[in-house]
Parts: structure tokens; sequence; C-alpha cells
């Protein structure tokens, strides 16, 4: 763990390199986190359908709205709540940990199993804001909007192809 937070918070690569690396970093973690989820759910007696994710169509406006739309606007609102949080003297690994779970609690409040397919990526999106938030505003945005935005794309595309 203290590799990966050497990673996510120090990186030696570049802010383009540094969003590619993310988007598996996120993605991977998250479907294996809510894929577990979503078993043990299923072993408790619980229908995990009814606790999912809503149901989406892969239309001009949803791809839209999961690919530029949503990563935008939380961008810039994680941007926020990083700043507060960051105005503390949590560590930037507990600060984006807080951030992720905030995130993950918005999100399952839509499908509880939502929870844990948004928690593990938007700590990996905290972290990406907070480290290059350092250089400027515009890196910060970027290393947390890209890759969120890249792995909205992966998952519509399976949405699409399923």
């Amino acid at each position: 763990m203290r590799r990966l937070l050497g990673f996510l918070l120090y990186p030696e690569i570049s802010l383009w390199k540094y969003c590619l690396y993310l988007v598996p970093l996120a993605l991977i973690p998250s479907a294996l986190i809510v894929t577990l989820a979503t078993l043990t759910t299923e072993a408790v007696g619980l229908n995990a359908a009814a606790h999912s994710a809503p149901a989406r169509d892969v239309t001009l406006s949803s791809v839209f709205g999961a690919v530029v739309f949503a990563p935008v606007v939380e961008t810039f609102m994680l941007a926020g709540l990083l700043k507060v949080l960051s105005s503390t003297s949590l560590h930037p690994a507990v600060c984006a940990a807080f951030s992720a779970v905030l995130w993950g609690g918005l999100h399952g409040l839509f499908g509880a199993l939502w929870f844990f397919g948004t928690v593990w990526g938007f700590f990996v999106f905290s972290c990406g804001y907070i480290t290059w938030r350092h250089t400027s505003f515009r890196q910060g945005f970027l290393a947390a909007s890209v890759p969120h935005a890249l792995v909205n794309s992966i998952a519509m595309l399976l949405l699409w192809v399923a």
C-alpha cells in the first residue's frame, strides 16, 4: 500500500502518463470491489439487482453525461471539497479517503451497490487532484477529470456491447 500511495501522491512521470496509469488503477479494483459486494449481497439472500446502480440506456445524451458532464462537474465539486479537507492537518491520503467515501455515498444514494463501484475510483481521482494541484489548478483538474472520463467511457462501452 505504501508503494501505491507513493506513486499516487509523488509521481515521477508526466501528467499525461499519470492520467493513463490511473485508468486501470481506478477501474480494475473498482470492478473487483463491486463484484465482491454484489456476490456478498446475494450470498446473504438479498436481491443484488434491487441495490445496484440504475439501469442505463446507452444514448448520445447518456454518453455525454457520463463522459463529459459528470467528470467535469464532479471534479469541480471534488476540488472544492479537497480544498476544505486539505486546509486541515490531515495527511493527503486521508483527505482522499474522506473524499472517496463521500463521493461513494452520494453515488450510493442511487443504488447502494454503486457505492462500492465508485469509492475506490474516487480515492484514485482525489489523489490525482491533490498531487497535481500543487503544480496548478489546471493540472490537478486534469489529473482527476481525465481518468474519470476514461473510466466512464469504458463503462459506457461495456454497457453498449452488453
